[in-house]
């Protein structure tokens, strides 16, 4: 009867141990791979200061007086390079990385992946003679790295600039301990990863230089790949024959981490179509706030429906559709989502 007792306070022990083993992210259970999709939110904190100064193990991060900037789920999709034109200017890419406003391009190898190139619509930065390290696999408590970059490109489309950059990322993985929201969601066992960036640029010749900072505090836990908490700082400052100083601050929360704040109805469904242009086959991903029936009604020019595909009793979270569109002729089209009391556009173009 001992022995009995004493294995079962052994297997007690060791359960335990293994919940508290500090989380390691491997390439294997945490890179994204194509197809994966999160949805993220916006949060205002309400001027309560973030815990970004907590750093060790054991730590607790009270993260309060979060609330939801508006109603808006950003969906964040990782998809092929053959799914983005652009991916061209950024060889070797394997992963492309597509939300509302910025394309983001990565290189994945054995144990690793690079970051290649960002395009932020007003301006883009390419790493592709220097990629920049993101992660060097496994990363747990105490992992740093530090990447020197050289020879990277800065291009503002509006104005036909460009010039080279070089500068610094660091990333550590400075924390483990339990992340509190708002006092209503309490996730154990999160591992924080802190990236600073520190670029200089130098464009038209070296008439206009500046810098960029970036500090990117993300928290991982087990329940998802993606960073179920992410705050931003960036600092741009140019000088020459344009000025500039634009500081800007991002708060990112995981659309399925509760923080007890009531949700403005969803108006709109945020959804997007990938490839577009598309030719014969197009994937609609798209992130559902509520249960409910919806179709898919795809529009030519004259406003005459074209296409429509019933997606009835869906459950709300996010969703991958592929459509065929080997019947539709070249052209510009409106895709439209519908629900009961919800819809979302988008425009289409397909290329024969």
């Amino acid at each position: 009867m001992k022995k009995i007792y004493l294995l079962t306070f052994t297997l007690f022990a060791l359960s335990h141990l293994k919940a508290q083993t500090p989380l390691t992210l491997t390439q294997s259970n945490s890179e994204p791979i194509v197809g994966d999709s999160y949805g993220s939110m916006l949060v205002d904190t309400n001027s309560t200061p973030l815990p970004i100064t907590i750093s060790g193990t054991g730590v607790t991060w009270d993260i309060l007086g979060l609330t939801y900037t508006d109603s808006l789920i950003a969906t964040n999709t990782y998809s092929t390079p053959a799914s983005n034109a652009n991916s061209a200017n950024y060889p070797g890419t394997t992963l492309v990385l597509t939300d509302s406003t910025v394309t983001t391009y990565y290189k994945s190898s054995t144990n690793k992946l690079e970051l290649l190139g960002v395009d932020a619509g007003f301006f883009d930065l390419n790493y592709n003679t220097n990629a920049a390290n993101i992660a060097n696999y496994p990363v747990t408590y105490g992992y740093t790295d530090t990447d020197v970059l050289v020879g990277g490109t800065m291009n503002v489309p509006q104005f036909s600039l460009s010039g080279p950059f070089t500068g610094t990322v660091i990333t550590t993985a400075d924390g483990t301990g339990t992340a509190n929201f708002n006092g209503i969601t309490s996730l154990s066992n999160c591992l924080r990863l802190k990236t600073i960036q520190h670029l200089n640029f130098s464009l038209a010749g070296g008439l206009i230089t500046g810098t960029i900072d970036q500090n990117i505090y993300n928290f991982y836990h087990s329940s998802s790949k993606f960073p179920v908490f992410t705050i931003s700082y960036s600092h741009i400052v140019a000088s020459g024959l344009q000025s500039l100083d634009q500081v800007q601050n991002q708060v990112n929360i995981l659309s399925n981490v509760s923080i007890g704040v009531k949700e403005n109805k969803l108006n709109d469904i945020i959804f997007k179509a990938y490839p577009n242009p598309a030719n014969d086959q197009l994937n609609l991903h798209f992130v559902l706030a509520k249960s409910e029936s919806y179709t898919v009604e795809i529009s030519n020019t004259l406003g005459q429906v074209v296409k429509t595909i019933a997606m009835p009793d869906l459950q709300a979270g996010m969703y991958n559709q592929a459509i065929n569109t080997s019947d539709l002729g070249a052209g510009i089209y409106t895709i439209k989502v519908n629900g009961k009391n919800t819809q979302g556009t988008e425009k289409l173009v397909i290329q024969k």
